[in-house]
């Protein structure tokens, strides 16, 4: 249970400094070891979700969109008890976004 804590405080405090990094690479390095930290550990979903978010941005900023789907796709937001319900929808939309992006009609259907 306090290694829990830990995990938990540890990764919140990383996620504060995802903004402040440098450059996009050491940014993007971040991001991925914090998801790498996160997988698998429902106590930190909603940061793991959020930490996928900005890295499906990043991708799609890059023109990327087949990856930035990819990437948001690994998500089961609809499942995550612990986040607001409207970070949840706002995440699904953005799911659905991207899949019509690449012209993934079935997914966004699924999705929906």
């Amino acid at each position: 249970s306090q290694l829990k804590q830990a995990v938990v405080k540890m990764v919140q405090e990383c996620c504060t400094y995802v903004d402040k990094t440098p450059d996009k690479e050491t940014k993007i390095k971040l991001i991925e070891t914090l998801r790498t930290i996160t997988e698998g550990k429902i106590y930190v979903e909603v940061e793991r979700a959020r930490l996928t978010h900005i890295l499906a941005k990043i991708r799609e900023e890059e023109g990327n969109i087949a990856e930035a789907a990819k990437i948001i796709q690994e998500l089961q937001v609809e499942t995550y008890g612990s986040m607001d319900k409207r970070e949840k929808v706002e995440l699904i939309l953005e799911q659905m976004r991207l899949c019509l992006a690449i012209k993934d009609y079935i997914r966004t259907q699924i999705i929906s």
